[in-house]
């Protein structure tokens, strides 16, 4: 049987288990974590069973530069502020593991480009979530950092929630900045999603606004945000949440928006069926204001990538637009993500999505590739690969991120030796492109390696689903990634966040 028939199946099996594999986030069964886990775990053995050797694929299409490219991107070589941004300071919590920061996102403010905000998770649990995710600010344009927790969000620092998850930060145009997490408590079937705000470039944070809340009925997962900035949109200002809810029939794509800056959320959408089965939401709004969110729907045929776009700030939706059928894979001792990242160039419009994929590759490992839409998201082009080595190197390239801004485009990567075997070090690599993505060279190691046998672990070594990258409007470009080292002390785990600044 085709493995990805067998995917399908193992979703629709999920309600039909016997109540002890519920797990340790609920007291009782509830179909709906249960499809939930189901869709994770089935998701990720197809990403696994992509890892196989598999016969010669078609050459890879040439996507020759453009005059002038050579000397645009060796621009884009100056790396500075590279170091430690944060370090866990979350309380020990039992079960969890101590000292490891992981999964970091980065957003710059459109206001002042001196302002950068990272977030990510902190004392993370192997079966899912963190003890209290925690945020890293700079308002000297990343040379300088302060770090702390998110304030009252979970029991650690006097919230009402066991455990918080996948963090997520984005700007509003006049420089307030929201960070959006999954919350849940591990002992019942409570969970949800949340966001909180700074009015002060992210030095200090409100507490909480629930943005959804479910019991048994629903569970809230890959989760992501985004703020209207355009000044040609009707809905400058408004924060939209997107999210993936499983129940006993599916895991829709779910959406709601504020435009009172968190405080008060609308009603819920369906961007998709009920029925549907999908993962990781990727929404960006476009200069007209029109929202376009991106995501894995899971198929009889594999994973395709699709789109859908809202003309109404979120109400409603065209119709999914297929941009490929993906095929990315992943080791068997390492969690990446297999997720899509998304973004829209503010100044050109232009979209672009970059995952990491199989399909040029005999040994199973993966590229990074990438793909634009120039009206809208109504189509979409794939452009090729956005690293640039041969697959004899045996490299794994994964858990990408994209920025873009006037015609440029930004992609950050892990990456991973295979020569000898799956090494234990992993790089973050960034490279840039100077014509909108159609070619990529001058790719920059970040950093030292991360050193796997002192990260975080979730079904084998786990740095994050996702990594950040973002650009600002002086020319500078910021990444943020998780970083495993020997501890400097005794311990088993120590993961903390990392940042560079490219600039021109």
């Amino acid at each position: 049987m085709p493995i990805a028939r067998r995917v399908v199946m193992a979703i629709a099996a999920a309600v039909v288990v016997a109540p002890a594999s519920a797990g340790a986030f609920s007291n009782g069964w509830s179909p709906a974590r249960d499809h939930a886990r189901a869709r994770d775990a089935a998701f990720h053995a197809l990403l696994r069973a992509n890892a196989a050797p598999r016969a010669a694929a078609a050459p890879l299409p040439s996507t020759p530069a453009e005059p002038g490219t050579a000397s645009t991107v060796a621009s884009f070589q100056t790396v500075t502020s590279v170091g430690r941004i944060a370090r866990d300071t979350s309380p020990p919590q039992a079960g969890s593991e101590p000292d490891t920061q992981i999964e970091p996102d980065i957003a710059v403010s459109p206001l002042d480009p001196r302002v950068v905000v990272a977030t990510f998770q902190q004392g993370r649990f192997a079966d899912g979530g963190s003890v209290d995710p925690g945020f890293a600010t700079s308002h000297d344009g990343g040379v300088t950092w302060r770090h702390g927790n998110l304030p009252h969000l979970t029991t650690a620092v006097g919230g009402r929630w066991g455990r918080a998850s996948d963090p997520v930060v984005a700007f509003a145009a006049g420089g307030r900045v929201y960070i959006q997490t999954l919350v849940l408590n591990a002992g019942s079937c409570d969970n949800g999603v949340a966001v909180q705000r700074s009015d002060d470039g992210g030095f200090t944070w409100t507490d909480p606004f629930i943005v959804q809340e479910d019991g048994c009925e629903g569970f809230n997962d890959k989760n992501w945000m985004t703020v209207d900035t355009s000044p040609a949109s009707p809905h400058r200002g408004r924060v939209y949440s997107v999210w993936d809810r499983s129940t006993a029939k599916g895991a829709p794509q779910l959406l709601r928006w504020s435009d009172d800056g968190g405080a008060h959320w609308g009603p819920l959408v369906h961007v998709t069926d009920g029925h549907a089965d999908t993962i990781g939401a990727q929404p960006v709004v476009q200069p007209n204001g029109d929202l376009t969110n991106v995501y894995y729907r899971l198929a009889a045929d594999g994973i395709r990538l699709v789109a859908k776009t809202s003309h109404d700030g979120g109400a409603t939706f065209t119709d999914h637009v297929l941009i490929d059928h993906a095929t990315p894979s992943e080791p068997a001792d390492m969690r990446t993500g297999g997720l899509p990242s998304v973004t829209v160039d503010p100044l050109t419009g232009h979209l672009f999505a970059v995952w990491q994929d199989v399909r040029f590759r005999t040994d199973g490992l993966n590229d990074v590739v990438i793909t634009r839409s120039v009206n809208g998201g109504r189509s979409w082009l794939f452009l090729g690969r956005v690293n640039a080595e041969s697959a004899l190197q045996l490299r794994d390239n994964f858990t990408p991120d994209v920025a873009a801004r006037g015609g440029r485009v930004f992609v950050t990567y892990r990456t991973r030796s295979n020569r000898d075997g799956p090494s234990l070090f992993v790089d973050e690599r960034f490279v840039p492109s100077p014509d909108d993505g159609r070619s990529f060279n001058g790719e920059l190691v970040l950093g030292p390696a991360a050193d796997l046998r002192y990260a975080a672990r979730s079904r084998g070594y786990f740095l994050g689903d996702y990594m950040g990258v973002a650009a600002g409007s002086d020319g500078s470009v910021h990444a943020v990634w998780c970083l495993s080292a020997a501890p400097p002390v005794p311990e088993r785990y120590f993961q903390t966040a990392w940042s560079a600044t490219i600039r021109r």
